[in-house]
């Protein structure tokens, strides 16, 4: 059971690894900062949500009443994450084995971030005047669509590319929660997993979605890379328009 926790808490914390740096220099924001961007050949517009997985809740709540007024013009969102598909599909051994892979990959313990006993996340983030991102928060409905790849088939990604992740006696006998001090993979590579390769993902399914209005909602991190792609495929940043007045 446990491990089904663990895999759906990780729809939200995963992103949130790869910018914990930036995270604590831009956690005080209490509005989210949208940007917008149209391509005319196509008539497509783009809204794109800078996500902070972990803040003060009226970020949420900001996020949560622009996405429904985007919903209400006719756009659909599309949102990361990665948790299994279908966790019942695996043993709780192979759910343990591809946990502790990704962990190697992201050199953290992907638990609840505001766990008190998860000795891995930052103590600043864990304060009490902050939430976490959840899909009640942010308001997210059953039409939304998840755009990612999931954990196990990244872990398959690494392994085709940069062969088999080697668990060590460290890895095995680490508990989730506690500080993990196994040595990673190299952070080259968990940038080409985390990042570069879900990045690859998100714009090929932009590019390829028939749809002419969509809400992106991933992690901040993301967006630094995804929106030189955007401007590269003849995507201009535009002003709101006006969507959420």
């Amino acid at each position: 059971m446990k491990y089904l926790k663990f895999s759906l808490l990780i729809i939200f914390t995963f992103t949130f690894i790869s910018c914990t740096s930036i995270l604590l220099k831009l956690i005080t924001s209490k509005e989210i900062k949208t940007k917008v961007f149209y391509n005319q050949e196509k008539d497509k517009t783009l809204v794109i949500f800078p996500m902070l997985h972990i803040n003060h809740p009226e970020f949420y709540a900001d996020a949560k009443i622009k996405l429904e007024k985007l919903r209400q013009q006719g756009y659909t969102v599309f949102l990361e994450g990665v948790a299994l598909e279908d966790s019942t599909a695996f043993s709780s051994q192979q759910i343990d084995t591809i946990t502790r892979k990704m962990r190697k990959i992201t050199g953290y313990n992907l638990s609840n971030y505001k766990n008190e006993e998860n000795k891995s996340i930052p103590k600043a983030i864990r304060n009490s005047k902050y939430i976490s991102e959840s899909h009640e928060n942010m308001g997210i409905q059953p039409e939304d669509i998840t755009v990612d790849i999931r954990m196990n088939e990244l872990i398959e990604i690494y392994e085709e590319k940069y062969g088999p992740i080697k668990l060590t006696t460290c890895d095995w006998q680490t508990d989730y929660l506690e500080k993990y001090e196994c040595e990673p993979v190299p952070k080259v590579r968990t940038d080409d997993i985390l990042v570069y390769t879900r990045n690859d993902t998100i714009e090929k399914r932009v590019y390829e979605s028939k749809l002419k209005k969509i809400a992106l909602v991933y992690g901040s991190k993301h967006f630094q890379f995804i929106t030189g792609g955007f401007r590269h495929n003849g995507y201009k940043e535009i002003d709101t328009l006006d969507l959420f007045d």
